[in-house]
């Protein structure tokens, strides 16, 4: 079904039907792994005159889930991860649908560590078509879907980096790494604090998304994007990523 939508003035048009899904699920094993933090835990509401499972003779499925958003898959988050914000994922409105750029981007050495650098981003140097940027690092595989970044010390973003998408106008970064900052920064988060702190003020309608993944086949430039993140009174939530070509 072919639909179409204006945004910021501009015409886009898409089939609801023909998309690609960003989202690396939240599995009970085999997930992304950050941080060292725990697994997910799925358990089944269990009660003497109940059974919340219908392998053990329920009536129905009533299953608990324990996990960091930060740690086992896609997730969504906002200032409140890293600030002291007055407001959490219930309050940020997400545009269902808007305009996204797709890039990707070769990381380089610096020091010891391999970086995301503010000049890796210089052809964007321009005001931004769209509100939100979503990026690919390379080289890219399927390993991202399941691997284990706990002390690998992973590709990250040279804080300038998001100074600079900051500066052109994005709203929503949207990345394949378990964190826009390093692994282990001391607790500087400096990445994070550039995207969040915007003339000194906190700002309610920026998003950051990690922990996504971006087959090979699927080609940099303008896509229409859905961003679904459950409303929960917290920093961060488990979310699905949609991009649909646009046509």
């Amino acid at each position: 079904m072919r639909s179409q939508f204006e945004y910021n003035g501009k015409s886009y048009r898409f089939d609801m039907q023909v998309y690609h899904d960003l989202t690396i699920s939240i599995n009970k094993s085999g997930n992304v792994n950050c941080y060292y933090l725990d697994e997910p835990a799925f358990a089944y509401y269990e009660s003497p005159e109940f059974t919340g499972s219908l392998y053990a003779g329920g009536s129905v499925n009533c299953e608990k889930i324990s996990l960091y958003a930060h740690g086992c898959g896609t997730h969504t988050e906002c200032a409140l991860h890293v600030l002291k914000a007055g407001f959490d994922m219930r309050h940020i409105n997400i545009p269902v649908l808007q305009p996204c750029r797709l890039i990707s981007i070769n990381p380089v050495k610096k020091g010891g560590d391999l970086v995301i650098t503010a000049d890796a981003v210089a052809h964007e140097n321009h005001p931004a078509v769209c509100d939100a940027i979503i990026i690919r690092s390379l080289p890219n595989s399927d390993d991202k879907l399941h691997s284990n970044y706990s002390g690998t010390n992973p590709v990250y973003f040279e804080p300038e980096a998001l100074s600079r998408l900051a500066a052109m106008g994005y709203r929503h970064i949207l990345t394949d790494l378990p964190s826009i900052d390093k692994e282990s920064d001391e607790g500087r988060l400096a990445a994070h604090k550039q995207w969040f702190l915007r003339d000194g003020e906190i700002t309610d309608d920026t998003t950051i998304t990690e922990l996504i993944y971006v087959r090979n086949d699927i080609k940099d430039g303008i896509y229409v994007l859905n961003i679904q993140a459950p409303r929960i009174e917290t920093d961060a939530v488990p979310s699905k990523i949609l991009i649909f070509p646009c046509t």
